[in-house]
């Protein structure tokens, strides 16, 4: 990831800097791109920047080459939000100043509740689990989960499918308030066996896992 940028303000475009890596010569195309920059700009008093240490937003899933990302720099005193796209996966990725800011975001915490329905029902085999069951036990998980800031979320990797999205363990706080309100929903042998489902499920890659989602409402023009 590029954290390091020449800034021509007149334009409102970037360069990135390309830091020294793990090769004894530095990449001549990068070179070439660069001189580029610099002599395109060199009457307009280009500034360096850099990427602050932040998630930033992407419409794609990142390891997407055609994925448009939004993210802050900081050059000087200033704050400045970030374009950066390419308009063909093997040509060069383009930045641009934002001028409106970053796009606005819907962020929410949710499971997978097609595969935790699945998950429950299987563990309870060869025993049946009622409908109403696992609608309530969904339904507990899904409004435990709603008024929870995505920000203090614990995850532990991206989600490979979505973009902006990050999967984690289900939160230790909610394990014990969510088999009391099972109570009402299962027997008491029934009770042991979803406490133990929750107890096997509530990593980050089981049938409880978290994904923290942040949607794009709308571009920044």
């Amino acid at each position: 990831m590029t954290d390091a940028f020449l800034l021509c303000r007149s334009c409102g475009l970037l360069q990135p800097l390309r830091t020294p890596g793990p090769w004894p010569e530095p990449d001549p195309e990068a070179a070439a791109e660069l001189g580029a920059f610099r002599a395109a700009h060199a009457t307009h008093g280009v500034q360096a920047a850099e990427r602050l240490d932040e998630r930033g937003l992407t419409d794609l899933p990142l390891w997407d080459p055609m994925a448009t990302r939004w993210f802050r720099i900081r050059a000087g005193s200033e704050i400045l939000a970030v374009r950066s796209w390419r308009t063909h996966v093997d040509e060069p990725r383009c930045y641009s100043l934002e001028s409106d800011g970053l796009p606005g975001v819907a962020a929410c915490v949710e499971v997978d509740e097609r595969l935790l329905r699945r998950a429950l029902d299987r563990d309870f085999y060869p025993h049946a689990i009622r409908t109403a069951q696992l609608d309530g036990f969904v339904t507990a998980v899904r409004e435990m989960l709603a008024p929870l800031d995505p920000d203090t979320v614990e995850t532990s990797f991206d989600d490979a499918a979505l973009p902006d999205a990050e999967i984690g363990p289900f939160p230790v706080a909610l394990q014990a308030p969510l088999i009391e309100r099972c109570a009402i929903l299962f027997d008491a042998w029934e009770l042991e066996r979803v406490r133990g489902f929750v107890r096997s499920h509530a990593q980050e890659d089981g049938a409880l896992a978290v994904r923290v989602r942040r949607v794009l409402t709308h571009r920044a023009a």
